[in-house]
């Protein structure tokens, strides 16, 4: 059964096309994201979802239900969607504590207010007003306020955008942990991938045009993006250019091998950092070889900065991850080589 199903969504705004024929299926009690960048219409899509807009074309169906099309608009509060938009929204009359018991009084909660307090981290803010608390902490009542009301499908938008990096990871923790124990069908909107992959089953990439590129599951979005838009969105790679030639490709930091599909054909190479591997060598090095620009311990990982010759012994610069005890001396010679799992080739 789907939660959420939509149909060739296309919405306008001042006549400009902020979706085009978008068409999502959310599967009851699951998570979904809505992955794209600032302005790719993420958050007037939730807002169409919800009834808070009415839909120009296409429809939408919650629990199998038809509710929008451009003829039909079921209300918002006939829904029984919760949503946190990024203005939380809170009882500004009311303390933290009455905030969230406001849910677990109306309702028939399967939450008791110690799990909700547990979420939020803030066990000495209880009796303090939403305007005594910081952006973060606000966000923080209204996420677990908006869980604890038990709706059957949950809107998210950027829930843990205000959040520290420290706090930001415990929260999202124990939210994916209260989410998936109220069996509560979830979209949540992002522009931060590894969050995406972290917190939901069904990933949805919107592209500037308010287009969905790809779907799919975290592993497979990784693994295997469709172009170099998707690539791209998962991390930085180093891109490079070339020419298919007897199924090689030649590269500053050496030969690639392609399908059999680009031969004779231009096509953009990505290589993730962590499929640039590095050794240490004497100079001068046999193979292929980078210079080191600047070596810098990142915690879990080193990042390396190279320097490699293209063909016209123009400079290239490169970047690499490699484990956090390999940090050469600048100016220093390394060999290279390439994870063949860590490369991705798409037409030019």
């Amino acid at each position: 059964m789907h939660a959420v199903k939509i149909e060739n969504l296309s919405h306008k705004i001042n006549d400009k096309l902020i979706l085009k024929d978008i068409n999502l299926e959310l599967e009851k009690d699951k998570i979904a994201c809505l992955l794209g960048p600032s302005g790719s219409g993420k958050t007037t899509l939730l807002k169409l979802i919800a009834g808070l807009e009415k839909v120009q074309e296409g429809k939408i169906f919650l629990n199998n239900s038809e509710v929008s099309s451009s003829t039909k608009h079921l209300k918002t509060e006939k829904r029984k969607i919760g949503f946190l938009f990024q203005d939380y929204a809170l009882f500004p009359h009311l303390t933290v504590k009455q905030n969230l018991n406001f849910p677990l009084n109306s309702k028939n909660s399967n939450y008791e207010l110690d799990d909700i307090i547990n979420l939020i981290k803030l066990p000495d803010s209880l009796n303090k007003y939403p305007h005594q608390l910081s952006g973060g902490e606000q966000q923080r009542v209204a996420l677990a306020r908006s869980i604890i009301a038990q709706p059957e499908i949950l809107l998210l938008d950027e829930p843990f955008s205000s959040l520290d990096l420290n706090l930001k990871e415990e929260v999202r923790d124990d939210t994916l942990h209260l989410l998936q124990k109220s069996n509560i069908s979830v979209i949540i909107v992002t522009h931060d991938p590894f969050e995406a992959m972290f917190i939901s089953n069904q990933i949805y990439i919107i592209n500037h045009e308010g287009k969905i590129v790809q779907t799919g599951t975290p592993y497979e979005l990784y693994n295997n993006p469709m172009n170099s838009y998707v690539a791209g969105f998962f991390g930085e790679t180093n891109i490079f250019e070339g020419k298919v030639m007897h199924g090689k490709i030649s590269t500053p930091i050496g030969i690639i091998d392609s399908p059999s599909e680009f031969e004779n054909k231009n096509v953009v190479i990505h290589v993730r950092p962590q499929g640039i591997k590095l050794s240490k060598e004497a100079t001068p090095v046999n193979g292929v070889k980078g210079t080191v620009m600047a070596s810098k311990m990142m915690g879990s990982f080193s990042f390396i900065h190279l320097s490699v010759l293209n063909k016209t012994n123009e400079i290239i610069h490169v970047h690499s991850h490699m484990p956090a005890n390999f940090l050469p001396k600048q100016s220093s010679a390394v060999g290279i080589e390439i994870d063949k799992e860590q490369i991705f080739i798409f037409p030019s």
